[in-house]
């Protein structure tokens, strides 16, 4: 799907997370509508050659580093469109996790985001145009038992995306969440169950869930899709949910009790 920006609009845009699923496929989505696109993942130079999309500019990135952000935002001068892509899995019992993890996954999902966010705001609002679009999940709204962590830092970034919006949309920068449900890509999702747990039984049964639904899920590019629709738009929405099932979740969330929502979730998950 093509953006409805025109032409001679389309400018500079960043994608993080850019060498597989979401980020890989918004990005071929945006070089093939004529934007100039640079995308981030760890390591470049170990990007195979038929995963590299003709046209797009691969840069390293490790959010752990912050020189690794430092270098990115030195080689790129101008961005009008940043796509927060980028990030990090978990599953396991609250319990057992390290505070080393859980803050390691924040670096990746919430605070690298936040971080390339106020770097580039001072040149969007300058121009008085730009747009930043976070790549949330569905998981931020929908409780699923093991993945506190990643949830939390996913229901972070949407609350830090809908203040943020509030307060530069009078400079012309528009801000907006995709939340993803289900979408069939490797996403890593680390398992942190220690030796002899008695939660490891529910942890298994959760991830085989899980791992089933991802793999029935549509591709990354109905992700792509709304992004580009996204972009077309003077005044998009504040929030999008995409994927299998994506808008009955929603739906649901809005609708019902959360004892009933909980309850939903239980079932699904074999808990």
């Amino acid at each position: 799907m093509k953006s409805n920006v025109s032409r001679e609009h389309r400018s500079a845009a960043l994608v993080t997370g850019a060498s597989r699923g979401i980020g890989k496929a918004i990005a071929a989505a945006m070089a093939a509508d004529g934007w100039e696109v640079t995308g981030t993942c760890r390591n470049p130079k170990r990007l195979a050659a038929e995963d590299r999309i003709p046209g797009v500019r691969y840069l390293p990135l490790d959010f752990s580093r912050k020189a690794s952000v430092e270098a990115l935002l030195k080689k790129v001068k101008k961005v009008d469109v940043l796509v927060n892509n980028a990030g990090s899995g978990s599953i396991g019992p609250v319990e057992e996790a390290t505070i080393e993890k859980v803050r390691a996954l924040f670096e990746d999902n919430f605070f690298g985001a936040v971080r390339l966010t106020q770097s580039l705001l001072p040149r969007m609002r300058a121009r008085g145009t730009g747009a930043v679009i976070f790549i949330g999940s569905m998981a931020s709204e929908f409780p699923r038992a093991f993945s506190s962590f990643y949830a939390a830092s996913k229901a972070a970034l949407r609350a830090f995306a809908e203040c943020l919006r509030m307060e530069v949309r009078v400079y012309g920068i528009r801000v907006s969440v995709v939340a993803p449900f289900f979408i069939a890509t490797t996403f890593p999702q680390e398992r942190q169950v220690k030796k002899g747990s008695p939660y490891a039984e529910a942890v298994g049964r959760v991830k085989q869930v899980r791992d089933r639904s991802i793999m029935a899920g549509p591709e990354p590019q109905v992700v792509a899709d709304v992004v580009m629709d996204l972009l077309g738009k003077r005044r998009p929405r504040a929030f999008t949910s995409v994927g299998h099932r994506a808008r009955l979740q929603a739906f649901l969330i809005r609708h019902l009790p959360r004892r009933i929502i909980e309850a939903l979730s239980a079932r699904r998950f074999k808990l």
